[in-house]
């Protein structure tokens, strides 16, 4: 068997090699783009792995205090100087390797191949001391559930499993987001004002749709003057003219629209309470929002038949709120993750020809997939046309109030 430097060196030299090789102009000359695709997914993969084994040793080394002598300050203080990392990279790669005595089933899919890196991170921020006997249980059902996931929904099932693993369903007292809300504003010696800060998931939700909503406004704006601005400063901007609006409302100007869109579940919050964006939010974090709240209801036969949207104390647009609730992102079949809030609703066959303006024919599309017509899948066909009748409607609410536990795919984990 080989010692652990000669491993360690074979790994250098192999990487080396594939460094050398690569940097040719001319490598990729005699490969098929399918070849170079291939090639850069199982490169990605390799890094995982290689994240582990490196996150394994690092354990052995944390444990044995081998960064002790030379008086450095921590491990992350010793790691940083000697592999010529930042202390932040330092810090990250010490909390994955102290977290991975808790997570070997999820270190053992990383290495073959079934999760990446990036979930091992995600299990780990979930599995908190006070979930530790209950992750343990449910490792193995996330695991399963996560490698037939998308990213962006595994993310979800393990903050919709963390919500559910608390013992009280409202979150995590400990890591309450909306306590942890903080902003920081100074002039700097030029007159400038530095802007940093963190917000709670909702009330971030209320700031960014706002600012994108004013940024996409001075978008259009640049593009008919010939203005050139980046995507920052065109942020910047908006922020200025969001406090400018701010000051000249009027005080009892009245509210035009929604602040936020949150999905709720027709039977109990906790099994579905998410905003439009994607993000997990306990009933609590809602809980300050329900005296100005409006409610509407979206009745679904199935995952894409909308039957009925309610009319009373509703917004105009209830079409477009409706696909957006059923779609949820981008529907390109590139598997494109924008969440509905940032997408156009699309014809699926153009009104131009003669395609209908219904739920049937309309889809959530991204403005890239939506607007550039090299991207845009122009041969996709409408859902199939249904009528639906005052009955189908009906059943339908009486579904909706009958109590009941609906089917939920973390009773798998339990």
């Amino acid at each position: 068997m080989s010692s652990f430097s000669e491993l360690v060196a074979n790994v250098e030299a192999a990487v080396a090699a594939l460094a050398a090789a690569v940097s040719h102009p001319d490598f990729d000359l005699s490969l098929t783009d399918n070849e170079l695709h291939e090639g850069v997914v199982a490169l990605h993969r390799a890094h995982s792995v290689l994240a582990i084994g490196s996150t394994i040793v690092l354990s052995r080394w944390d444990a044995r205090r081998v960064w002790l002598p030379g008086g450095h300050r921590s491990a992350a203080s010793r790691l940083s100087l000697d592999a010529n990392l930042s202390v932040t990279t330092a810090q990250q790669a010490l909390r994955r390797a102290r977290s991975i005595a808790r997570l070997g089933r999820t270190a053992a899919a990383v290495v073959a191949g079934h999760l990446s890196i990036d979930h091992f991170d995600l299990f780990a921020r979930a599995n908190q001391p006070h979930r530790y006997a209950l992750f343990a249980e449910h490792e193995h059902a996330l695991i399963d559930q996560c490698r037939r996931l998308r990213w962006i929904d595994s993310v979800r099932l393990v903050d919709y499993w963390c919500q559910r693993a608390d013992a009280t369903g409202a979150g995590d007292p400990a890591a309450d987001r909306s306590a942890r809300a903080a902003l920081y504003a100074s002039r700097t010696v030029d007159g400038s004002v530095a802007i940093t800060g963190t917000l709670d998931p909702i009330g971030g939700e209320i700031v960014l749709t706002e600012l994108l909503r004013i940024e996409r406004q001075l978008y259009l704006l640049d593009r008919s003057t010939g203005t050139q601005r980046t995507a920052a400063q065109r942020r910047a901007a908006a922020l200025v003219e969001m406090a400018r609006r701010s000051a000249t409302a009027p005080a009892q100007g009245r509210r035009p629209r929604p602040l936020f869109t949150v999905h709720v579940g027709d039977n109990t919050a906790r099994h579905l309470c998410e905003l439009a964006g994607g993000t997990v939010v306990s009933p609590a974090e809602l809980a300050k929002y329900f005296d100005d709240a409006l409610f509407e209801t979206i009745l679904f036969d199935g995952p894409s038949t909308v039957l009925s949207v309610s009319q009373q104390r509703s917004f105009t647009g209830t079409l477009r709120r409706a696909i957006a609730a059923r779609d949820r992102r981008c529907q390109h079949p590139s598997g494109c993750d924008v969440p509905a809030p940032l997408c156009d609703v699309d014809h699926i066959v153009p009104y131009s020809e003669g395609g209908v303006t219904s739920q049937f024919n309309g889809r959530m599309q991204c403005p890239t997939h939506n607007r550039d017509h090299a991207r845009h899948d122009l041969g996709a066909s409408p859902l199939p046309e249904r009528r639906v009748e005052r009955l189908d409607t009906f059943r339908a609410r009486i579904r909706w109030g009958f109590p009941r536990e609906p089917d939920d795919p973390l009773d798998e984990c339990a």
